[in-house]
């Protein structure tokens, strides 16, 4: 399994990177073209799509994912599948119906006073086309099928940033062709998998299998709605207790911490379904254990380089209203790390605790937005940066605490705490020893001195997370797990 993680974890990687690569592409070109009032209007109208994401189709992906995975009758997983995606169909065009019916109201709660409503009204479109091209593009990963998963992945990046360009450059559509773009790269992705999937779904609904699939996937709206607490009210905060101006700013932070993004949907894409797939297997937990002291040290590292690169990184990529940006960014690489790092602790997925799953999370969400109410007004993007690290880290800590209890994994809590609290101590310092003023960004001796306490930070991150041993152990054991989960597919 190790050894197909890793080829897989490659494989998902190369797609999202691809992905942050047209979102870079477009991220400089967007933070000096739209003022932070249109870049706020764009990062608050993705932020619905994300919220839309996690409650409309009651996360019945997750549910069709854990009944699909390891299954080997071919009609029952198809009856799942067709089942889910009739689901999936039916909530979206009652929430397409709703949100064109009342756009103005709702652009006026969700972006203030004068925003077009047809920003409102394309990113309808979008969301409920991203919706099912989300669900289908699942039935890949499910199907262990990382290779056209990624090919659509690379489809949707390419056609929205491609699009994207078209439609604010050329055309001067402003923030509706950014939304544009999005929507025509959805579309596309969703055409290609259309393709890909062809044979996994029918036109066939069964009633029990949608009574099992909404029994397991109920419980998670909530926690998705937390998981939405956790990652975004910071912005609802700073847009009602600051500006949208503010919130622009704050997302410009965020696009550059995003690049995390890249090394958890590697480790996120190929972990879940091996994990699904081989957990009666004795020897997982062992390995899940050594793969997270991996991830570990690429994570800290990875905070590292984001942290104390994004003064100069800011000075080059958004233009000077977008600079204070870097206060953040320590932060929102913290949250997005801890908010990513769920499929460590598969305990509750494993046993269908979905309920415990989901009070959780609403609790973690909770508790973001008052800190976020707390912290915002006296300490701005910071605060809300601070009230959003501080409780990803909380809810991932409560529910590894959790899925410990139901499946037992033998991570090594003092060594990763320890190597946590030296390397935050040491960007603290370093951050506080480095001036964060624009006009010295560039400055030759500055830009060395930073990367040489980049150097020793990734060094410091990798020396204290790895036990000998752990980028080697295990390939070959897992190896034979996934070659043994390919024999029983071919035998039924």
């Amino acid at each position: 399994m190790v050894r197909r993680f890793y080829r897989d974890s490659l494989v998902y990687v190369l797609p999202a990177a691809l992905s942050s690569g047209m979102a870079f592409f477009l991220f400089p070109l967007y933070a000096h073209r739209f003022t932070p009032q249109e870049y706020g209007y764009l990062d608050l109208l993705l932020l619905t799509g994300t919220l839309i994401g996690f409650t409309v189709a009651l996360e019945v992906y997750q549910a069709v994912g854990r009944y699909v995975t390891g299954e080997a009758d071919e009609e029952l997983r198809k009856s799942y599948a067709s089942t889910g995606l009739l689901i999936t169909a039916a909530t979206y065009s009652i929430f397409f119906c709703v949100f064109e019916l009342f756009a103005g109201p709702l652009t006026h709660v969700l972006l203030g006073a004068g925003a077009p409503t047809d920003l409102l009204r394309v990113a309808t479109v979008w969301m409920c086309v991203q919706g099912l091209l989300s669900f289908t593009q699942s039935q890949l990963r499910w199907q262990l099928r990382a290779g056209p998963f990624a090919t659509a992945s690379a489809v949707n990046a390419i056609g929205t940033a491609g699009a994207a360009a078209l439609f604010v450059f050329v055309f001067n559509l402003e923030v509706e062709g950014a939304l544009l773009g999005q929507l025509a790269g959805s579309a596309l992705g969703l055409l290609y998998v259309a393709f890909a999937t062809r044979g996994t779904f029918a036109v066939r609904f069964h009633m029990d299998r949608c009574r099992e699939l909404l029994r397991y996937s109920i419980p998670l709206v909530p926690s998705g709605m937390g998981v939405f607490l956790n990652l975004y009210a910071d912005r609802l905060v700073i847009q009602h207790a600051r500006s949208v101006g503010d919130v622009g700013i704050y997302g410009v932070g965020y696009r550059l911490a995003a690049i995390i993004s890249l090394l958890l949907v590697g480790f996120q894409g190929a972990a879940t379904p091996l994990i699904l797939s081989g957990k009666d297997d004795p020897a997982i937990p062992g390995d899940i254990a050594r793969i997270m002291r991996v991830f570990w040290a690429l994570a800290l590292s990875s905070f590292v380089v984001l942290s104390l690169l994004a003064t100069p990184m800011l000075r080059l990529l958004a233009a000077p209203a977008y600079q204070s940006a870097s206060r953040v960014v320590p932060f929102l690489v913290i949250a997005s790390l801890f908010a990513g790092m769920y499929f460590f602790a598969p305990g509750l997925v494993i046993a269908k605790k979905t309920v415990t799953m989901a009070k959780l999370t609403a609790l973690s969400g909770v508790a973001n937005l008052a800190l976020a109410i707390l912290l915002v007004p006296p300490f701005g993007i910071v605060g809300a940066g601070i009230a959003t690290a501080a409780t990803s880290l909380l809810w991932f800590a409560a529910l590894m605490r959790a899925s410990q209890r139901e499946y037992r994994v033998p991570h090594q809590w003092p060594r990763l705490l320890a190597a946590l609290g030296v390397v935050v101590v040491f960007v603290g310092v370093s951050l506080l020893m480095l001036p964060a003023d624009r006009s010295r960004a560039l400055e030759p001796g500055l830009l060395a001195v930073r990367m040489a306490l980049v150097a020793v930070g990734a060094a410091l991150s990798v020396g204290l997370s790895l036990s000998e041993g752990d980028l080697g152990q295990g390939p070959a054991r897992l190896a034979a797990l996934v070659r043994g989960v390919g024999r029983r597919r071919q035998a039924a």
